[in-house]
């Protein structure tokens, strides 16, 4: 399926309560002097990354549909300094965050001599990642290894989330990913997925790629792989045999658009019982 803009209204007061997608009262405060404030929690734990408007749909969406309890073991791929890995932690989940991008930014900072950080931005460190924790008196566990290398026990998790990632990695990568997503999750587990759709890429626009990504086939991503399809609407989904193309140009008025014209797909998967 396609993000609408239309919400129903259980996810609207569930962004409401949490302050998706930019984090509250700080739309004049960048996102460093949010997190050097003696109570970084009062922004919220969406306040904390950058986010395009579709995160308006996704993370409710994806919050919902993984219908979480407390004590679930989950994954969240890709999640940055995101909030909804601190939302999961709060509610009673055992939460791990698999994102190499702490390891890059550290690699970089130590092949120049470079110790510290622009004021500009916040980047994904283990530093930033434990104020946040303790800002909201969670224990995400961070993981800066890509999910296709980590050491983790196969067969334990509950849900996976990977949310606006796959679109910027390979199709190779992109199968992968999900790959490891699938033996790491117990029998009956899901993975929730959100990928952008780009209106500048085919098959809407000419670019194979833009400087954010490019358009999957999903069906290409997830065939073969062992999963079955949970949730999701395949006439909107890239690649899928019920894609319907003429169909999503029409529906474009009711979607929720991003902000470099980029529609958010969903789809949940489940590994069989």
């Amino acid at each position: 399926m396609i993000g609408r803009r239309e919400l129903p209204q259980e996810q609207q007061e569930w962004n409401q309560r949490w302050g998706v997608p930019y984090g509250r009262d700080c739309k004049d405060l960048s996102i460093a002097q949010r997190i050097d404030d003696p109570d970084p929690s009062r922004f919220g734990p969406f306040a904390y990354q950058r986010n395009n408007h579709t995160r308006l749909f996704e993370y409710p969406w994806a919050y919902f549909t993984a219908a979480v309890e407390p004590g679930m073991r989950v994954v969240d791929v890709g999640g940055g300094l995101g909030g909804l890995q601190f939302v999961l932690a709060s509610e009673g989940c055992e939460v791990v965050n698999v994102d190499p991008e702490a390891r890059q930014v550290q690699d970089w900072a130590d092949k120049r001599g470079w110790t510290g950080f622009p004021s500009v931005g916040v980047p994904l460190t283990e530093q930033n990642h434990k104020r946040l924790n303790d800002a909201f008196k969670t224990d995400v566990r961070l993981v800066t290894d890509k999910i296709q290398d980590v050491d983790l026990p196969k067969g334990t998790f509950d849900r996976a989330f990977c949310l606006s990632v796959i679109e910027h990695v390979g199709q190779e990568e992109a199968r992968d990913m999900l790959r490891a997503m699938h033996s790491l999750l117990r029998p009956g587990g899901l993975v929730l997925l959100t990928i952008d759709l780009f209106l500048d890429c085919k098959p809407f626009g000419v670019l194979d790629h833009n400087v954010w990504g490019t358009n999957v086939d999903v069906y290409e991503m997830v065939s073969g792989l062992g999963f079955e399809v949970a949730a999701g609407d395949p006439r909107e989904l890239l690649g899928f045999p019920e894609w319907d193309y003429e169909r999503v140009v029409s529906h474009i008025p009711d979607y929720l658009m991003g902000y470099f014209s980029a529609l958010s797909q969903a789809i949940a998967l489940r590994k069989p019982a």
